[in-house]
């Protein structure tokens, strides 16, 4: 808050003095705002002249003061500002090189028709992660795991059975049962949307869910895109009920698109070859906001052929609030397959 002091009277001589100082000053004013010129009345040089007529050296030795403080005054600043930084600003120091961070899962693959190369990237881009040891062949045989649920779901039933391929061992079979049937059950998934699923380990079977050691589901899928994958094999000379094959090897180790989140992926594996079991064809659009469509080959890419772009990895058909859901369904063609190649899992 500003305080006023107290007026001290000064002699009649000093205010006659402060008097016709300010009287000049703004003279002097008055002639550079409204003449401009310098001669004259009311010009500067005019007015410069009776100024030095009536203060004599002062007058000379007025401008200099000013000069000196004013230089004095910058320096003072310039020396202050420069310790203030000195003091607040951090050292500068020089980062080391370290490579650059490797991506997972969401670069683009390769363009639409991919060439040589191109393929050779995507192969490595969809290849399987490091991680635990799975079995890698079983004996090519099957046995169901006891166990059965209530419908789910309105609309078309499908009553599938839960396997196990002989000879696997290192996984919780319990885990892989009760993680097929609550997803299969889950609103976001097939049922309740123009289908009904019914577990059962007898009976009538629509079709089998089973786990399948990696050299098995080969010989089941082929291996036509040389990276492990897993698919949908209808009734035929490879089995005599339609079967979707669970590769162990993604069961155990996920994929690039899942890093970080292997149950994410499992529950991704189920509705895609569920899917398949069901009619579904492959979607290769992503689905409004980004998401990938559920009948999206994740396993092998996330990109959208049509905009280029990355889909967002996403395990369910029917994601809360996502329109469009669960995405447009097309045949296969070299065209919108990351490989070139029509098929895949």
């Amino acid at each position: 808050m500003r305080t006023r002091s107290a007026a001290v009277v000064a002699p009649d001589s000093e205010r006659e003095t402060d008097r016709s100082r300010d009287d000049d000053i703004a003279a002097a004013r008055r002639g550079v705002a409204t003449f401009g010129g310098e001669f004259g009345p009311g010009g500067v040089k005019h007015v410069l002249r009776e100024f030095v007529r009536k203060y004599g050296w002062r007058a000379y030795a007025l401008p200099v003061l000013v000069v000196i403080s004013a230089a004095a005054l910058l320096t003072a600043h310039t020396k202050a500002t420069a310790k203030h930084h000195a003091a607040t600003s951090p050292p500068v120091t020089h980062a080391a090189t370290t490579p650059p961070p490797e991506a997972v899962g969401n670069t683009t693959l390769t363009p639409d028709q991919p060439g040589a190369n191109a393929r050779n990237t995507a192969l490595k881009a969809a290849a399987l992660p490091a991680g635990p040891a799975y079995t890698a062949k079983g004996t090519g045989t099957f046995r169901i795991l006891p166990g059965t649920s209530k419908v789910v779901g309105s609309g078309r039933l499908y009553r599938y059975s839960i396997e196990v391929e002989n000879g696997i061992t290192g996984i919780d079979l319990t885990q892989f049962a009760n993680l097929v049937q609550t997803t299969l059950a889950d609103k976001r998934s097939w049922s309740g949307h123009g289908v009904s699923v019914q577990r059962v380990d007898s009976g009538h079977i629509d079709f089998h869910v089973t786990l399948t050691s990696s050299l098995t589901v080969r010989s089941l899928c082929g291996y036509d895109i040389p990276v492990e994958t897993s698919c949908y094999v209808s009734a035929g000379n490879t089995s005599p009920v339609n079967r979707v094959v669970l590769n162990d090897s993604r069961w155990v180790r996920g994929a690039s698109a899942y890093v970080g989140d292997l149950t994410a992926y499992r529950i991704e594996m189920i509705n895609h070859e569920d899917g398949h079991a069901m009619g579904h064809n492959h979607a290769h659009e992503c689905l409004p906001g980004g998401l990938a469509p559920a009948m999206m080959q994740q396993t092998l890419g996330l990109k959208d052929p049509n905009t280029g772009k990355m889909c967002m990895a996403n395990p369910w058909p029917y994601p809360p609030g996502v329109a469009g859901a669960p995405g447009a369904e097309q045949a296969d063609t070299p065209q919108n397959s990351e490989f070139g190649i029509n098929g895949g899992d």
